[in-house]
């Protein structure tokens, strides 16, 4: 609640304008925020009602219920500030579209509390298994979220670098934590120090960019520089297909291994994917369509 409650009391979300696609607008329509109560997850519904996954307190209950009835206009901008936020700075949704597609457009929205902001994980589940069936939602991807700071410096790319570095921290320590230790010594020696090099790559290529590049790139950089430019995020991209490639080959072995950690492997992945797909559309795209002249 937290989290809720930091959001609320705001007095408003500067809301960018923007259009929406039809695709946009159902899952504008669909989306479920998610918060955490002590005990579980609280799910804010499009009607403005609340359900939770588990045990609540009667206190937790009547606390979200008094903030979605003096508050709803906080609920509306910050559900179109999540989507605005997705269309700009990522390619989560059109990565993921068929999931979201084939459940009715439903996407949980989860908040994570964070210092600079918010992470925002987002899963997919179909209508009818909501709160009953809540494990079984699927895991689309994660993303940043800065109430004050709609622009991302230098596209994003440290939000990318401190993603992955973070990740990867994480899933060294669930595969030694869960695995047992002949197969944790076997993934370590095998596939985490391939990893450890490859961050390091993605971390030297996106401290190049925000080296040599400013914050805001606006458009009207010179064609040699945009070029240039363009040239770096593709290195990037091409590493992070290499360190795709790497969590590949350490998912199917994890799972021959039968470690309960490999769905956190098939998580990163998916992950790695999304930033993969983001450099390509909303950066090494937009770039090249500007530099050959195509506006549609």
């Amino acid at each position: 609640m937290q989290s809720l409650n930091a959001i609320a009391s705001r007095e408003s979300l500067a809301v960018p304008p923007f259009h929406l696609d039809n695709f946009q607008d159902r899952v504008l329509d669909q989306m479920h925020l998610e918060f955490f109560f002590e005990r579980c997850r609280v799910l804010i519904t499009p009607s403005l009602r609340h359900v939770t996954t588990g045990e609540a307190s009667r206190e937790e209950h009547d606390q979200i219920r008094a903030l979605l009835s003096q508050n709803p206009e906080r609920v509306s901008e910050l559900k179109r500030l999540v989507l605005w936020n997705l269309a700009l700075h990522s390619a989560l949704l059109e990565t993921n579209s068929y999931y979201v597609a084939v459940n009715d457009h439903l996407v949980i929205t989860r908040f994570v509390g964070r210092e600079d902001g918010f992470e925002i994980k987002l899963y997919t589940l179909r209508p009818e298994d909501l709160p009953v069936r809540y494990a079984d939602k699927i895991y689309l991807g994660r993303d940043l979220l800065v109430l004050d700071q709609p622009q991302r410096p230098h596209l994003g790319v440290g939000f990318l670098r401190d993603s992955l570095r973070e990740q990867l921290v994480k899933l060294e320590g669930r595969l030694l934590k869960l695995a047992t230790a002949a197969v944790a010594d076997e993934l370590r020696r095998e596939f985490l120090g391939d990893l450890a090099e490859l961050q390091e790559d993605v971390a030297a290529v996106a401290g190049s960019i925000q080296r040599d590049f400013p914050p805001l790139l606006p458009a009207t950089l010179a064609e040699p520089q945009l070029l240039d430019l363009n040239h770096r995020f593709r290195e990037l991209k091409h590493l992070l297909v290499d360190v795709d490639g790497v969590l590949a080959e350490l998912e199917d072995r994890a799972f021959v291994q039968a470690t309960p950690a490999a769905r956190y492997v098939t998580k990163l992945r998916k992950d790695v994917t999304n930033d993969v797909n983001y450099v390509m559309m909303k950066v090494n795209g937009r770039i090249a369509d500007h530099v050959n002249g195509i506006h549609l």
